[in-house]
């Protein structure tokens, strides 16, 4: 199954790695939630449909 959704971490060079797939994005929040406890940094969260990255916060992220 091909997950629409992309966990990436942005490096300290300023790109972003590619860290793992998600198929929607309440699991995304969830798991990023997890990740920032475990290893701090950037997060965000690539839509594959649309290609647009979905801004993330230390508390999670909203979409309109």
């Amino acid at each position: 199954m091909h997950s629409p959704f992309e966990i990436l971490k942005k490096e300290p060079a300023g790109s972003f790695r590619r860290f793992e797939p998600v198929s929607d994005l309440a699991y995304a929040n969830i798991r990023i939630k997890e990740l920032t406890t475990l290893s701090q940094g950037e997060y965000v969260v690539f839509d594959q449909r649309t290609h647009n990255e979905i801004a993330v916060g230390r508390s999670g992220f909203w979409v309109d």
